[in-house]
């Protein structure tokens, strides 16, 4: 699934953590790594006999690209081991332009990025660089948070045909890390018309409530029959959770508790309606995960940007 994939890079070492977590994937499934570099531009002063002088524009970029260059020459000799295929690209511009450009034109099945870059001081940070290729990205998207291995992979999902597209790359990705795999639905009473509940109640007393737990047992029903067919993906037992909340706070909650390494989420949702639209779950979720998310937008909502 994940043949083509590509790691955007600016020359940092927190960028750089998104390397490992690529080249093991490549590694999985006897892929092709794309590093894409894309630097920092400014007027840059050097030293002269009089004192200093500044590099006209087109000076620093052919300085920068040389650069560049002798570093993604580095990185490649290693590592890039001889299974691997890996090839290297210096893009000039907008940042999240040029890295979703770059998805595109060389038909990327997967970004893989660090959420920091930039000598630390976070030029790569969510709300930046990060969200906007999130936004119009043509693929899947891996943000790396840190630099441990994923052993235990959580599967978000909604109970729409829309949400399940997160199954098959994140039971893939699962797969390549040997990582265990955890499906969870949350329970919402709101998922069910409560004027419903309320006019069954008056008809007949406790038939509200006999419909109400069928609602939330069908939930129960509906993970148990994805994990189920889907065992045949993962090498260890898959889990189910159907807890009752908010979303974004019991997904949160899932994390922490389950010892969660990546989190699989869909920006859509429920209905094609964007329930789980980047900007609210989503998004809540990603500013607030210690652990890194696969994020899956499916190419119609992409190509509409």
């Amino acid at each position: 699934m994940f043949q083509k994939i590509l790691v955007p890079l600016d020359g940092s070492e927190l960028a750089e953590r998104a390397l490992e977590p690529a080249l093991a994937l490549a590694r999985a499934t006897r892929g092709e790594l794309l590093l894409l570099s894309i630097p920092f531009l400014k007027h840059m002063f050097v030293e002269e006999r009089a004192g200093y002088g500044m590099l006209l524009p087109h000076q620093s970029i052919e300085a920068t690209r040389k650069e560049l260059s002798d570093y993604l020459q580095r990185l490649t000799e290693t590592h890039g081991p001889s299974e691997v295929g890996m090839r290297s690209q210096i893009g000039f511009g907008d940042e999240a332009s040029v890295i979703v450009d770059t998805a595109v034109a060389e038909d990327i099945d997967l970004i893989v990025m660090s959420t920091h870059g930039f000598t630390g001081f976070s030029r790569w940070f969510l709300g930046s660089v990060t969200e906007k290729v999130l936004r119009s990205a043509p693929c899947p998207v891996l943000v790396i948070r840190d630099a441990r291995p994923f052993s235990h992979v959580l599967i978000t999902l909604d109970g729409s045909p829309l949400s399940e597209q997160a199954l098959a790359p994140g039971f893939a990705l699962a797969q390549s890390f040997d990582a265990a795999v955890t499906l969870l639905r949350v329970k919402q009473a709101e998922m069910l018309n409560p004027n419903l509940v309320k006019e069954l109640e008056i008809h007949e007393r406790g038939l509200g409530s006999q419909v109400q737990d069928e609602f939330y047992f069908r939930a129960e029903h509906y993970l148990e029959r994805l994990a189920e067919e889907h065992q045949h993906l993962s090498t260890q037992q898959v889990q189910t959770l159907v807890p009752s909340g908010p979303v974004a706070a019991e997904i949160l909650e899932a994390i922490e508790a389950e010892a969660i390494d990546l989190v699989v989420i869909s920006t859509h949702g429920r209905t094609g309606l964007r329930r789980w639209v980047y900007g609210s779950i989503t998004e809540k979720v990603m500013r607030q995960a210690n652990c890194s998310m696969l994020i899956i937008r499916p190419p119609a909502e992409a190509l509409k940007g």
